[in-house]
């Protein structure tokens, strides 16, 4: 089944092999590496969310299993609360390490895999050819309402009146933060005032709150080039100085903590 709506006129899509077109003619290319591009057109010129370089990163990164705890928890969680074949949407699925990870993990689930970067969108699409792939916003969700049993989020932008629309009454929204103490060596390594995290209320509009997990640990970092590729994955990377980085480089931190909060809601 087809989950996707057309970016235009919001017309439920046929794909075929080489795209999908609406009922009113609104065409969508299929790229090479399997996913639909349902960005709109009408979307300014350059990189939209993670460039080349970030998502290389964040690939690298995540590949050597440092997170590796995060996704069985989130994998945990998700089972918990997900029905029987249950239809699951990774909101800003990046380049699909979480994504893959709860696909497997689940039976007989459909998967939808959404994310703004065509290039992390084409990591994704070619980890597994069942999952359903398309580059669009979270802002602008090109999916059914009340189509979904389980949105998630990691690290990703929340919109809140989207993830709403396309969850099913009673259905789940789970949502992974930075907790307070979050790659605090990192933070010291490169600042001379660090600060920690700022965590917000568990409240969304239209929404219960039901739980948080923590998942805690320290990652043993085996190189410098992982600590680095660590870095280029936060927001600060782009923020900080060049003298800072290279601060960073000359002296990286062999531990370095992790922190999460899984928070999970209901519609």
């Amino acid at each position: 089944m087809n989950y996707f709506l057309c970016s235009v006129c919001g017309q439920k899509l046929t794909e075929s092999e080489k795209g999908a077109v609406c009922p009113k003619g609104h065409s969508f290319d299929k790229a090479k590496s399997g996913y639909i591009n349902l960005l709109p057109n009408n979307l300014p010129k350059g990189n939209h969310g993670d460039n080349k370089l970030m998502v290389k990163a964040r690939h690298d990164f995540l590949e050597k299993g440092y997170y590796e705890p995060l996704r069985k928890e989130l994998c945990r969680v998700i089972k918990k609360y997900a029905p029987e074949k249950a239809v699951i949407l990774d909101a800003g699925c990046g380049e699909g390490f979480y994504t893959k990870g709860v696909f497997d993990y689940l039976e007989e689930a459909e998967m939808l895999a959404l994310d703004i970067s065509k290039d992390a969108m084409k990591i994704t699409a070619k980890r597994d050819k069942r999952i359903k792939c398309a580059a669009a916003s979270v802002f602008h969700l090109p999916v059914e309402s009340e189509s979904v049993d389980i949105c998630y989020s990691v690290f990703s932008p929340l919109c809140e009146s989207e993830f709403e629309r396309v969850i099913k009454k009673n259905g789940y929204f789970i949502y992974v933060i930075p907790a307070e103490n979050h790659l605090w060596s990192l933070k010291k390594a490169v600042y001379n005032e660090p600060y920690k995290n700022s965590v917000k209320p568990y409240e969304m509009e239209n929404f219960s709150f039901v739980e948080k997990i923590n998942v805690d640990g320290i990652m043993q970092m085996e190189n410098e080039n992982d600590v680095l590729n660590l870095f280029m994955m936060t927001p600060y990377y782009y923020k900080t100085s060049e003298e800072d980085t290279k601060k960073l480089m000359s002296s990286p931190p062999e531990e370095i903590e992790y922190s999460f909060e899984i928070l999970v809601f209901r519609k």
